[in-house]
């Protein structure tokens, strides 16, 4: 099992994972991690629908649209994120790429990974 964690520092997860600063995947198997990496998230968090269009310029995205299609190819191959909250549009983008998502209020990395270890 691969387990996707939005971190800041790699120690505690972040508060919100898409402006997460990496993806920590963990790879699981008999109850052990068998492999760490580390994914730097580069997704545009700068992203503002507070902008302005001069007069007949084209308006060429509807509000509250965006893609997150480069934070989900860095957890492809994943089967769980564990976060401690999810955008409406990323959730959905999970759900579509069959990565389920486990929503905590703990703060450490190694405790949420309890369950899945000895």
């Amino acid at each position: 099992m691969k387990i996707a964690i939005p971190t800041d520092d790699q120690h505690t997860l972040a508060p919100r994972s898409g402006r997460s600063k990496w993806f920590m995947i963990f790879d699981i198997q008999d109850r052990k991690i068998i492999g760490t990496s580390i994914n730097e998230n580069t997704h545009d968090h700068s992203h503002d629908h507070s902008h302005h269009h001069e007069h007949g310029q084209a308006h060429d995205h509807a509000h509250g649209e965006h893609s997150h299609a480069d934070m989900i190819q860095l957890l492809i191959g994943c089967d769980l994120m564990i976060t401690k909250k999810v955008g409406p549009h990323f959730g959905q983008e999970l759900k579509a790429a069959q990565i389920k998502i486990q929503i905590t209020s703990e703060n450490l990395i190694l405790q949420v990974l309890k369950p899945y270890l000895d």
